[in-house]
């Protein structure tokens, strides 16, 4: 019979030894409806979501495999927790995959890497170090400006995978940072992450890939990180309740909590707006980020050394 996962109340309750040791009991999110008596599951997470934090946090999403949606999560997750803190929050593109960005994220970019390790910072970033409020801001990896390096030569790479001198410059506007990294940035960009989401899709393959993934991790000396890290099933559905529980048991005694994402027409669709979602894919977002704030806040920070 396999083994009973604690629910999220019982996780988030328990002793305070078990929260301070940095949340390693495995947690599963699951979404029910509201019943007489039951406690307002939403307004616990919002409470959870907005836990103060002493210091700017970074968090990296991986996707275990093409298509698992790990920028649509990203953004979705930056643009919740942006809300619910009433924050700027960063959300750092480093993925390079084709298209526009800002279809999804529904603005322009304030600045781009290379433009920011320069030393100039745009005016965006600039006025968000100045000022408050809720929403999600937009850092494109770009090009290095100087005339002697050419955008995709030696002297660009070396700056964008200056990421503890990145992640220095965008603490200082930003409480929180979402990170969309590539291929190629993975291994670099892990370094200044506080946490790491895991995201899967709910198919046939996604306990074969998270499970691949977990592997890398430790293979790669990051056995902290993919130990508390949460794991995000996405696109749930009745016809892929079976691939979704497979990878929940990959995940299952080997991460700090595990999310299911209901499927939703909306993100189906390539649309990352929060308004144009079911309730229950808000419900769902709305306790990843009180589940990622309540680990942040209970982990201590990460040195981010240049890498």
């Amino acid at each position: 019979m396999p083994r009973r996962v604690p629910s999220l109340e019982r996780a988030l309750s328990g002793p305070a030894r078990d929260r301070i040791s940095g949340w390693r009991r495995p947690v599963r999110v699951v979404l029910n409806a509201q019943g007489p008596g039951k406690p307002d599951q939403a307004a616990l997470d919002r409470e959870r979501a907005r836990l103060p934090l002493p210091g700017p946090r970074t968090v990296v999403f991986l996707g275990c495999a093409s298509g698992a949606g790990q920028t649509v999560t990203a953004l979705m997750t930056g643009r919740m927790l942006a809300v619910l803190r009433g924050i700027p929050v960063a959300f750092l593109d480093l993925s390079q995959e084709p298209g526009p960005l800002t279809g999804h994220a529904g603005a322009a970019p304030v600045a781009t890497v290379a433009g920011l390790l320069a030393g100039s910072p745009p005016e965006g970033v600039l006025a968000a170090a100045g000022r408050q409020g809720a929403r999600l801001d937009v850092i494109t990896s770009g090009a290095y400006p100087g005339p002697a390096a050419p955008p995709h030569g030696p002297g660009a790479q070396g700056h964008v995978r200056d990421y503890g001198r990145l992640a220095g410059l965008i603490g200082q506007a930003y409480p929180m940072t979402m990170v969309d990294p590539g291929a190629a940035e993975v291994t670099h960009v892990l370094g200044i992450a506080d946490q790491v989401v895991l995201v899967t899709s709910a198919g046939a393959d996604a306990a074969r890939s998270l499970a691949l993934t977990q592997e890398w991790l430790r293979a790669n000396h990051h056995d902290g990180l993919a130990a508390r890290a949460v794991t995000l099933v996405n696109g749930v559905d009745r016809q892929n309740l079976s691939g979704a529980g497979q990878a929940e048991a990959v995940a299952r005694g080997h991460c700090r909590a595990i999310v299911r994402i209901p499927w939703d027409a909306a993100l189906a669709a390539g649309t990352a707006r929060m308004g144009s979602l079911h309730p229950r894919t808000r419900h769902a977002y709305g306790a990843l980020a009180g589940v990622l704030v309540a680990g942040l806040a209970a982990a201590p920070a990460v040195r981010k050394a240049a890498r």
